[in-house]
């Protein structure tokens, strides 16, 4: 009978883990989604590429990185990658279908796949192509916060629309 007290708290304990993990991996997804809405959703326009536009992309895009990741992706250009496209394409851009699964969880760092269309839509918001992307966030959590820390996105895909 001394054993059923000890076992249910092994329970308890074990569903109170279970739990607090689903919940981080929730605000995580939660981020991850807030972010790929974000970067995926451009309103097609004459002056994508002018230096105003870049500077203002690239500051919408600050609150959704660790600051590591947010010189690495103004340096390499990453943030203007869904720009170039709608230039390039002189289409809008918005995001669909986004699915989102747990890869890998450590302590503050969560790896998320993900799946999406990539629409692009003409002068009239209609859908002109649509493109299936795939690829891995990284999450940490700083400050209670859950922030992108690196995106390996479909580079192939992505480089096909700007150069084809």
């Amino acid at each position: 009978m001394r054993k059923s007290p000890l076992i249910l708290s092994m329970i308890l304990l074990s569903l109170a883990l279970i739990m607090g993990c689903s919940s981080e991996v929730d605000d995580a997804t939660k981020a991850a989604e807030k972010y790929k809405n974000v970067e995926y959703t451009v309103k097609a326009s004459e002056d994508l590429m002018s230096d105003e536009s870049i500077l203002a992309r690239n500051e919408e895009m600050k609150p959704y990185f660790t600051e590591y990741f947010t010189e690495k992706a103004i340096a390499s250009r990453i943030t203007t990658i869904p720009i170039k496209i709608a230039d390039k394409q002189k289409l809008s851009l918005k995001p669909e279908n986004l699915k989102f699964n747990l890869s890998e969880q450590k302590k503050d760092i969560i790896e998320l796949k993900y799946t999406v269309d990539l629409v692009l839509l003409d002068k009239d918001d209609k859908e002109s192509k649509r493109v299936p992307l795939e690829g891995i966030l990284t999450l940490f959590d700083v400050d209670g916060k859950w922030l992108v820390q690196g995106d390996r996105f479909d580079t192939v895909a992505l480089m096909n629309l700007i150069d084809g």
